[in-house]
């Protein structure tokens, strides 16, 4: 009869220790092996859920004069277009370049709660006037007429609303 493995590694140290040494390589090789997949798992998991995650910024997409379809009302050739929803209204809005805050469709009663922001009116620099014939014509247009539309803009925006 065979004596048991354990009783034969016994006689010779060095088989043990061989053999203890191969047994705990495979150990820590199956656990490597295993944080890989965790790990491995956890990434894809976190890949397939940034989808479901809310993007902040899906609402708002940057334009410039050059490429936007459409008549472009602002003497700035780039600004950000935002669409909120605020008081079941979608409230259109640009950000300029130097993080000015401009509301094109809200009237005085919608309660916004963003940044610092303001009605665009006739008066603001950034709304670009109507070019007119001449001088008499202008004097002719209210503040409001002597401006370029904004609609194309707030279409711009308000598709953002349905993406969101």
């Amino acid at each position: 009869m065979q004596k048991p493995i354990i009783e034969r590694l016994s006689s010779c140290p060095y088989l043990i220790r061989e053999h203890l040494m191969s047994t705990l390589k495979r150990n820590i090789i199956i656990t490597i092996m295993i944080i890989t997949v965790l790990i491995a798992t956890a990434i894809t998991l976190i890949i397939v859920n940034v989808s479901a995650i809310s993007d902040p910024y899906k609402n708002e997409l940057g334009f410039d004069q050059s490429t936007f379809v459409g008549q472009w009302p602002f003497t700035a050739e780039s600004m950000v277009i935002r669409c909120d929803d605020i008081d079941d209204k979608s409230i259109i809005s640009i950000i300029t370049l130097s993080g000015e805050r401009y509301i094109l469709n809200a009237d005085s009663n919608t309660d916004i709660d963003k940044p610092p922001m303001k009605t665009l009116s006739a008066k603001d620099t950034i709304w670009r006037d109507t070019e007119t014939d001449t001088e008499t014509d202008k004097n002719y247009l209210s503040p409001a007429d002597a401006k370029v539309s904004k609609d194309d803009i707030i279409d711009a925006g308000l598709k953002l609303c349905t993406k969101a």
